[in-house]
């Protein structure tokens, strides 16, 4: 994963930076469809980002002064296959929401267009 940063400037328009990558360099002209990011969702500090990917995972992250450190990780949704509709349900993370916090546990809702999960 890379994180790209905003700085804004005088005319309001964001100006783009590379800011951090986590994992291998060279691992980046092999990167397998399983492996794209699919859906982002900050928790209501901006101190939490949890990140999905194509392949059912979520990495969330945690932030350390100017940078993320990873936090943990979790397969969330594996293939599944719709036997009523013949139908393959994919893996892929298409939307990640926090639940609001009552405690100093954090709580996360992953879909991937056919089921809603409730992850802990």
């Amino acid at each position: 994963f890379f994180f790209l940063s905003a700085q804004a400037t005088m005319a309001m328009t964001p100006k783009w930076r590379f800011s951090q990558l986590f994992g291998e360099k060279d691992s980046i002209e092999e990167v397998s469809d399983v492996d794209i990011v699919s859906a982002i969702e900050f928790d209501e500090t901006g101190d939490f980002l949890a990140v999905g990917d194509r392949g059912g995972r979520v990495v969330v992250f945690e932030q350390d002064a100017n940078d993320y450190k990873f936090y943990a990780e979790f397969q969330s949704h594996e293939p599944e296959f719709d036997y009523l509709k013949s139908l393959e349900i994919e893996e892929k993370i298409n939307k990640i929401k926090w639940c609001k916090r009552t405690n100093d546990s954090h709580f996360l809702l992953t879909t991937n267009g056919n089921l809603v999960l409730f992850l802990c």
